[in-house]
């Protein structure tokens, strides 16, 4: 006989197959991830739909780009308590005693672009906008908007623009707006990005 936790974790995994098929656009599944596992992502931003993956108190922005591998963790065992066993500050594991262990909050900013195997650890409390994390990376400290970090730890390789263009792109505010909005900016702005956008024949 099929035991109810495994039934619902079967409909739960069915759910978010179906809610997933448009995970760039569908609302549906940005309100079950925040109300149910305190994962919130705004629209277009995708892969970070995976509560084995991320835990809660993380937001992403807009239009960020997460890998399948990334793991992002809001808190840790803890140092100075007797035992560092999550026996000790997880109440569903039946210990009757247990000292709470908050998760941290982290944000995440829009279009932030983490490679495979990148890993966020609780130290993290901001992740600028624009910025690329490179595959492989164990990130220790907040990353600045625009920086290109790599490396375990993480450090700053390069940023990916000048000021200015930081700026221009900055004052656009392009993250804000639907992709048909983009489509009619990219038309009649083409100054405002930093390459001219190539149109598919």
């Amino acid at each position: 006989m099929l035991r109810i936790p495994y039934i619902s974790h079967l409909i739960h995994r069915l759910r978010v197959k179906i809610l997933s098929r448009n995970q760039f656009t569908s609302q549906s599944l940005r309100d079950y991830f925040a109300k149910n596992y305190g994962i919130v992502a705004g629209l277009y931003t995708y892969g970070c739909f995976d509560e084995s993956r991320f835990r809660p108190g993380v937001t992403f922005g807009r239009y960020c780009s997460i890998a399948e591998s990334v793991h992002i963790f809001t808190r840790n065992h803890p140092m100075n308590a007797i035992s560092m066993h999550p026996m000790m500050y997880e109440p569903s594991l039946g210990l009757e005693e247990t000292i709470p262990l908050p998760f941290c909050q982290l944000t995440v900013e829009d279009d932030v672009w983490m490679g495979h195997n990148v890993t966020i650890l609780p130290s993290v409390k901001f992740i600028g906008r624009g910025s690329a994390i490179g595959a492989g990376s164990i990130v220790t400290h907040d990353v600045p908007p625009y920086a290109i970090v790599a490396g375990n730890p993480a450090r700053l390789i390069k940023m990916r623009f000048d000021e200015e263009t930081i700026a221009r792109i900055e004052n656009s505010r392009w993250w804000e707006m639907p992709v048909e909005q983009l489509k009619e900016l990219f038309k009649t702005h083409p100054d405002i990005f930093p390459f001219p956008m190539k149109r598919q024949r």
